[in-house]
């Protein structure tokens, strides 16, 4: 299957992915866009949802600074243990996404 985005797509919603190398992401794409393509959404909204969910996967395996102090160096990091899918706005964008873009079985009735 080809992938439904890019890296670099990946990188300009979410810049604290800027230092991780393209074929990291790469692997989170390949995850999302199987994902995504037997999601059920529809087919032109599927890159979009590839993009937020690769780049909520790859934003849980990166630590980033919730708290800085300058004097007498200081640093809090965040983790992104638990909350699955809503531990990220990434993940809370592809939910959104997934609920609205998904299509839906219509229902065929027939009047006698």
């Amino acid at each position: 299957m080809d992938p439904l985005t890019t890296a670099d797509k990946v990188k300009s919603i979410a810049t604290h992915l800027d230092t991780m190398p393209n074929e990291s992401i790469d692997i989170y794409i390949e995850d999302a866009s199987l994902e995504v393509s037997s999601s059920g959404i529809k087919e032109r909204y599927q890159e979009r949802a590839a993009r937020y969910l690769a780049a909520h996967m790859a934003s849980l395996n990166v630590r980033q600074a919730s708290t800085q102090k300058v004097g007498e160096v200081s640093q809090t990091f965040s983790g992104a243990a638990g909350g699955g899918i809503s531990a990220t706005p990434y993940g809370e964008e592809y939910k959104r996404i997934l609920s609205k873009f998904k299509a839906r079985p219509s229902l065929n009735l027939t009047v006698l």
